[in-house]
């Protein structure tokens, strides 16, 4: 009987260990990524990548793992023009038809980055948090929507957009995997806006992972 109760006791001790772990995970992101909408031009790059690595970091120290830091600037470049290409063309691919960038080894290669392995998400999310939920339109020139209860559905911002973005991801096997590899240790992500979506518009986005 008391080796039963020790092992409920070891047992329950690492239940509290990993929750406390979890709890100490942080996901803050900047006030100015919480309080900003995303525009539809002029999008601020590295605040959107700022506030989604730290969704990124949050889920990877709740599985135990390192950070991933800046993958920098060659790669985001190639990350927006792979997500420039995706909203013109209005794909949800990972290769394009971008000559010497239509695939992610080209990409990759292209950035001047040093690399061992390398992976990339790629997904496509409404301008206005409209995704996975049941809405009314109030106003479509207007671009307001809302719940069936009646709920404002307003336009993301940085902060939303990102979280959104990466429990997507987190939710897709394969996505989930490149976030929690332990091989990788840099990201970045870009984004692209196409206007003439239907319901005001949708952001494409590209994240690459280096290591």
């Amino acid at each position: 009987m008391r080796a039963k109760l020790w092992t409920i006791g070891l047992v329950l001790a690492a239940s509290v260990m990993s929750a406390s772990v979890a709890e100490a995970c942080s996901r803050n992101v900047s006030q100015k990524a919480a309080n900003t909408v995303v525009p539809a031009s002029r999008i601020n790059q590295d605040l959107l990548d700022a506030a989604i690595r730290v969704e990124v970091n949050y889920h990877r120290c709740r599985a135990g793992l390192g950070k991933v830091g800046d993958a920098g600037n060659g790669m985001a470049n190639e990350a927006k023009r792979h997500s420039q290409w995706m909203a013109r063309t209005g794909q949800l691919t990972h290769r394009s038809t971008v000559p010497g960038a239509s695939t992610l080894k080209q990409r990759i290669k292209k950035s001047g980055v040093r690399f061992r392995a390398g992976s990339e998400n790629i997904g496509m999310v409404h301008r206005f948090q409209i995704d996975n939920k049941r809405f009314r339109i109030l106003d479509s020139s207007a671009c307001r929507f809302a719940t069936n209860d009646g709920q404002a559905l307003p336009a993301h911002s940085y902060a939303s957009l990102a979280r959104h973005a990466v429990n997507l991801w987190m939710n897709s096997p394969g996505h989930r995997k490149n976030i929690l590899d332990r091989k990788v240790n840099k990201t970045v992500t870009a984004v692209a806006f196409d206007p003439k979506s239907q319901y005001c518009g949708r952001f494409w986005l590209t994240q690459n992972f280096i290591g």
